[in-house]
């Protein structure tokens, strides 16, 4: 009989995730809160419901019979694990699932293992805020607690925005808590991977080329991330010692670290895949190993099969664009035409309407190139050739 498997999440970052499951043989039972959710082609089956409702996630499981619940979306995790534990399916524990989800639950979980913090605190008033900030001093970094996405988050460099920044915070959490953290200083990275009973399996390290402050979102990614074996090898070894300290054994990880002069920083742990097509796409084309195939596995409680085969360079990067209404889009036909452009994807039509760039909503609102080359340099070279060369015209 065909494994079956309920996908929570089902928009346009989840595709890649149904494509390798049909591809498996695996019957997939899409769910999503948005009734036109781009997913839902690519399913086998599919409802709307709400992915942050455990028993609304338990009672489609229990209907399709399905063998595991996959939480492809960041707000699912949660109401995943918990549905998979009630109905005695595979998954991470509730309490791992939390640890993963909520920023200020992470970073205690951190001190309570050693694994180097920041300097932080959770606030839940202004007042609160203010005094945070006072204490750690400026510039500092203000998040949501448990919001995705890179919404709310905002670098202060100083008590004027303060009001404003927590008010948006706020607005993004679903515990209506922030954070305050000290400012880190530092390169930053993408660690993606797997873990199967305990066995820490590296995916992959993407660098990145990140927004201007006082906003914190990729505007380019890239693997593998141009640094020695050694320093790879460290980073691996520094999401291992966090994934331990969440209690995480089994399923898939994203986490993003800061390589602060004081040394390695997580500044967010996901139980889920990552974004930016890395586990469906820069992963296999960068690498050869089935990391798509492998996390699907996991959430059925099967053994991973896949490692790297070879190494070669792969990028995405956004196209920007000034907020207003799209009149044209130009060049696509030109950048396609480039060497190593292998995809381009707009998600803007003429006559939408773009709204001023902060977080990786309105990002990813506009589109994407992905290319590949021999290295990691040219796959970025094509990519901002095809950038230069394709644009979207706003008035």
């Amino acid at each position: 009989m065909d494994k079956s498997i309920l996908i929570a999440g089902a928009g346009a970052n989840q595709i890649g995730i149904f494509q390798k499951a049909r591809e498996a043989g695996i019957v997939t039972i899409a769910s999503d809160g948005n009734k036109d959710a781009v997913g839902f082609a690519y399913a086998d089956h599919h409802e709307t419901i709400n992915i942050l409702d455990e028993d609304a996630l338990a009672e489609l499981a229990r209907r399709f019979k399905v063998d595991g619940i996959y939480p492809a979306a960041e707000l699912s995790v949660e109401a995943v694990a918990r549905a998979a534990e009630n109905i005695g399916l595979p998954g991470v524990p509730p309490e791992v699932a939390t640890r993963v989800r909520n920023k200020a639950v992470m970073r205690r979980a951190l001190d309570t293992a050693d694994v180097p913090n920041p300097a932080y605190r959770e606030v839940y008033t202004l007042e609160e805020a203010k005094a945070a900030a006072g204490a750690i001093g400026f510039p500092c970094i203000i998040k949501p607690s448990d919001a995705n996405s890179s919404k709310g988050v905002q670098q202060l460099s100083g008590a004027e925005k303060l009001e404003d920044a927590f008010t948006l915070a706020i607005q993004h959490s679903f515990s209506d808590s922030a954070l305050i953290e000290e400012y880190m200083p530092g390169e930053e990275f993408c660690v993606d991977g797997l873990v199967y009973e305990g066995e820490y399996i590296p995916g992959g390290i993407t660098g990145k080329e990140v927004s201007p402050l006082p906003y914190r979102f990729d505007k380019g990614i890239f693997m593998p991330p141009n640094k020695s074996e050694d320093e790879c090898d460290a980073l691996d070894n520094f999401a291992a010692k966090a994934l331990e300290a969440m209690g995480f054994t089994d399923g898939t990880f994203h986490l993003e670290i800061i390589v602060t002069p004081a040394g390695p920083r997580i500044v967010e742990i996901a139980g889920r895949p990552g974004g930016g097509r890395i586990p469906t796409d820069l992963i296999p084309m960068a690498y050869g190993m089935d990391f798509m195939g492998d996390s699907i596995r996991i959430a059925l409680g099967e053994a991973p099969k896949s490692r790297r085969q070879f190494e070669r360079g792969v990028a995405l990067y956004w196209f920007e664009a000034e907020p207003g209404v799209v009149s044209e889009i130009v060049g696509i036909e030109k950048a396609e035409a480039l060497s190593g452009v292998k995809e381009i994807v707009f998600h803007c039509r003429p006559g939408d309407t773009l709204h001023p760039i902060i977080d990786c909503v309105t990002r990813d609102s506009v589109g994407y190139v992905l290319t590949e080359g021999d290295t990691a340099a040219d796959a970025v070279e094509s990519a901002n050739r095809a950038r230069s060369v394709c644009k979207v015209i706003t008035s």
